[in-house]
């Protein structure tokens, strides 16, 4: 299954709480948002619309840069159905995990479709993730990391989907916010960060402008969590990254920075399947 592991960097301030972590989590807050936007669904027979929940987890106060994460799947392999001639009522042990249900357990359920392209994925992902994070407290956002693993072969470009929203920062104020894009190896796939640079470039447009290669100080780099040993990953990087411009420092204009990113680079090596992209705002 292709997988997205999203983490949320910088801090939420503790003397904002504003849920008991003891009632609520990041998972259940989580998932209720996405299941509203109808983002995410396991409550019926269509499955898991854009993702399928895997896990989240709040890690602000044990981690000291790192608010938390979120773990989705692109591809579901399993979605919430009950066997075909099964008695609802009868119950069914639920299967060890966070993401198991009370009373029914999950079934697996073939899906032909191919899974969601990440740069369809990222924008709303990550501002589902950004509502939840503050539903916890008050938080300032320094950075967001996006982990692929196990993504299916890139067969077309998603820009045209990723230019027709563009309106939504043509109309705020031109605040203006300067970040850093620090990119693993596997990403480039073999080409380098100015070919990368090159093909955005092209991309530049009023709200957002991508700058040129640059080198990445080490606290902006990307790293690798205690969690990633899951997802295979080790992202190598060379210590140069890109610049960009952003009308704005929101969860929507960095999901569609990271979004751009990805897409960009999967038109120069469509069949990477695993890569890490980090977003940090320096001005």
């Amino acid at each position: 299954m292709s997988t997205l592991f999203l983490e949320g960097f910088g801090q939420l301030s503790p003397e904002t709480y504003l849920i008991d972590s003891e009632e609520e989590d990041l998972y259940s807050v989580f998932l209720a948002h996405a299941t509203l936007m109808g983002w995410c669904d396991t409550s019926t027979r269509r499955g898991p619309l854009l993702w399928g929940m895997e896990e989240a987890e709040l890690t602000a106060g044990t981690d000291a840069t790192r608010i938390g994460f979120v773990q989705v799947g692109l591809k579901p392999g399993i979605v919430g159905v009950l066997e075909s001639g099964s008695d609802p009522s009868a119950p069914r042990p639920s299967p060890a995990g966070r993401g198991g249900w009370t009373g029914y357990a999950r079934l697996p359920t073939p899906r032909s479709a191919d899974a969601v392209d990440p740069a369809i994925v990222l924008p709303p992902l990550i501002q589902c993730f950004d509502d939840a994070l503050r539903r916890f407290g008050v938080i300032e956002l320094s950075g967001l990391q996006v982990t692929a693993s196990s993504l299916e072969p890139s067969t077309r470009s998603c820009i045209g989907d990723l230019v027709s929203g563009l309106n939504w920062f043509n109309t705020t104020p031109k605040a203006r916010t300067d970040a850093l894009i620090a990119v693993d190896n596997e990403l480039l796939g073999g080409h380098t960060e100015a070919e990368l640079f090159a093909r955005l470039q092209r991309r530049n447009n009023r709200s957002f402008e991508f700058g040129p290669v640059v080198a990445v100080p080490e606290q902006y780099s990307i790293k690798a969590g205690a969690e990633y040993p899951i997802l295979s990953i080790s992202p190598a990087h060379s210590g140069l990254g890109l610049s960009v411009t952003l009308p704005e420092w929101t969860a929507s204009a960095a999901g569609w920075v990271l979004a751009t990113v990805i897409d960009a680079a999967r038109t120069i090596a469509p069949d990477v399947r695993n890569f890490a992209v980090r977003i940090t705002r320096v001005r």
